[in-house]
């Protein structure tokens, strides 16, 4: 762990598969989303308001030694049939000056009710 503050600036599903269309991301605040939203649709009544909440995506810091209470959310839309799951994403951040890229491992599964 570094003792540097760290931007992150952005984040991306790297490995999109076939059969689905990211539509957009943001960055949102735990508080403001009652969690990480693992899941939503935008005809969930009880789920976030994701277009009415501050968005973080454009940039916020991140305090030496601590954890952010931002998260990302990949707003995606399925196009055709889905042969795989995501399984990266990848992370952009500035850290002394310097823009670095990080790819992690980002695995959900996408299912569609019959």
């Amino acid at each position: 762990m570094s003792g540097q503050d760290v931007e992150i600036v952005g984040a991306e599903v790297s490995d999109v598969p076939p059969g689905v269309q990211v539509v957009g991301y943001g960055a949102y605040h735990l508080d403001d989303t009652e969690g990480i939203p693992l899941l939503y649709t935008d005809t969930d009544p009880n789920g976030p308001k994701f277009r009415e909440l501050r968005d973080y995506s454009k940039g916020f810091t991140v305090k030496a030694k601590a954890v952010s209470d931002i998260v990302f959310v990949a707003q995606l839309r399925i196009t055709g049939h889905v042969q795989k799951n995501p399984t990266e994403c990848r992370y952009m951040y500035r850290a002394g000056g310097e823009l670095y890229s990080q790819s992690l491992r980002c695995s959900f599964e996408l299912r569609l009710k019959k």
